[in-house]
């Protein structure tokens, strides 16, 4: 995924995080002071021919000084090539920044010398746009068009809303947008979305549950400002590259937004790319780190650092969790998998760390778990179970005893420790809340894991994951009494036990 940003402004975010000089560049490359200034302000484009950017790369690369630098770099990086490329060196992201710039910038001198753009050409078309609900639809419009085509050229839509998350009014005004914005994403467009956190649980989860089939995709990005009290602009963005733009505003003080300035001319729509970029973007943080199916082992470890924090856990899950499965039977039924050993070694290492942190945090902290009642039917009937590792789907296959042993471990933690708290769920309850998510996993102040077939998501901002955390309350408080009963729940499991034990005599 590649940004509009040219090279000039390119260069000037690497100058910037390595808080480094134009003249200290210039005499690091053997060239003028004046170019560097030339190169800065896009007077001058290096050429594909000269060796400018392999030196300017060098350069930078043996001048990165500390972590701080090293994080500022990925940030500035990150703004010109998305997440594309943060599994290659840092010598190659900085070259492929400079050259994508580069590009950009030398086609679209191209492009400008062959055709002067005027405002007024009516080919341009300009507009004011009256009213909250007119600007809302004009937006969705605009995204549905998107949402039509292919993107051929990976362009990024991008979304912003600092006015107390003014635009995420989502029963009232967002009808359609979400099937709109994931029709553009499933075409190739990547989404970034800038909001403003705010106080109000209820909004925060109105967004989060409002994205979540979205974030599946893996190209729909969530920024939030740093700075917690920013004030508010007055002013919401909405652009689409090659499409058009809206730059929306409120006509009175801490007003709605009511009002937008509509462009499709090029120059336009690039001013406002700009200001996305370079303004907005290095003002926020990304609200979520992404992991995808080939990165289990990694995502797994940052359950276990999840795990060894002090605090309630709160889970919701649609089949059961791996930490209810005894580790020596867990051996038992992966060493029937296809794992090398030294993945077995890995996965089965990570899991008894994981345990041990579950039952030492257990005896002090509150820990529910949500499941659907057709996950452990399933179990007992199929007498299988699956789960994602390096990348596969792997099925394990159950004996009667193996699942009475799982069934009785389930019954000694519930039995010896009163802060676990355990339902199972009708499965309207789980659709209704789940949707497509596979899991939440939230660890109270500390992070928020969701997992989806596709991706597995973490989110660390405190707010965030404190709305999470009412979020799971509302859904706990919302089950039947009957099924969070501890002694209920038990005696369920107590009959389950006592089925398959009829079911071993008749064998």
């Amino acid at each position: 995924m590649i940004t509009k940003i040219k090279f000039g402004e390119c260069l000037q975010l690497l100058l910037s995080s390595l808080d480094m000089s134009n003249n200290r560049l210039a005499k690091g490359i053997n060239v003028d002071s004046s170019l560097i200034s030339r190169w800065l302000h896009e007077q001058r484009i290096p050429s594909y021919n000269g060796n400018y950017i392999e030196s300017i790369t060098n350069f930078l690369y043996k001048n990165i000084l500390n972590s701080i630098q090293v994080q500022r770099l990925n940030d500035a990086l990150n703004i010109v090539c998305g997440n594309d490329y943060i599994r290659i060196s840092m010598k190659n992201k900085i070259m492929k920044a400079l050259l994508e710039a580069q590009g950009r910038s030398l086609e679209g001198k191209k492009i400008r010398t062959n055709k002067k753009i005027y405002l007024s050409d009516k080919d341009n078309n300009n507009n004011i746009i009256i009213g909250r609900k007119n600007v809302l639809a004009s937006i969705l419009a605009l995204i549905e068009t998107a949402g039509k085509e292919k993107c051929k050229d990976n362009n990024v839509i991008y979304l912003s809303s600092d006015n107390n998350l003014d635009l995420i009014k989502i029963q009232e005004d967002f009808t359609g947008w979400k099937e709109a914005i994931l029709k553009a994403l499933i075409n190739g467009w990547t989404v970034k979305f800038l909001f403003k956190l705010n106080q109000n649980i209820k909004e925060i989860m109105n967004l989060i549950l409002f994205t979540i089939p979205l974030l599946e995709t893996g190209r729909f990005l969530l920024y939030y400002y740093k700075t917690y009290d920013v004030a508010s602009h007055g002013r919401e963005v909405a652009i689409i590259p090659g499409e058009g733009a809206f730059s929306c505003f409120s006509t009175s003080l801490n007003s709605e937004i009511d009002c937008a300035f509509y462009t499709n001319n090029p120059v336009g729509i690039d001013i406002l790319c700009k200001n996305f970029n370079i303004i907005l973007l290095p003002l926020s943080k990304s609200l979520m780190k992404y992991y995808d199916l080939d990165e289990s082992l990694s995502y797994n470890n940052s359950l276990d650092e999840s795990d060894n924090t002090a605090g309630s856990r709160f889970l919701f899950k649609n089949s059961l969790s791996l930490l209810l499965i005894p580790n020596i039977i867990l051996k038992k039924l992966l060493d029937n998998l296809s794992f090398t050993n030294d993945q077995l070694i890995k996965i089965l290492e990570l899991h008894k760390r994981r345990s041990n942190s579950f039952l030492l945090n257990i005896k002090q902290y509150e820990y529910f778990d949500i499941y659907p009642l057709i996950s452990m039917q399933n179990i007992i009937k199929n007498k299988d179970f699956s789960f994602n590792c390096f990348n596969v789907v792997n099925t394990i296959n159950f004996d009667i005893e193996d699942i009475i042993i799982i069934i009785q471990n389930i019954l000694n933690l519930l039995k010896t420790y009163d802060n676990y708290k355990f339902s199972f769920v009708n499965e309207t309850l789980y659709k209704n809340r789940g949707n497509s998510v596979s899991s939440f996993i939230i660890k109270e102040r500390y992070s928020v894991h969701i997992e989806s077939s596709k991706h597995a998501i973490i989110i660390q901002e405190p707010m965030v994951v404190n709305a999470f955390e009412g979020y799971f309350k509302e859904i706990w408080g919302q089950i039947s009494p009957i099924d969070k009963d501890k002694k209920e729940v038990i005696k369920w499991l107590a009959h389950q036990v006592d089925t398959l034990k009829e079911q071993l005599i008749k064998k």
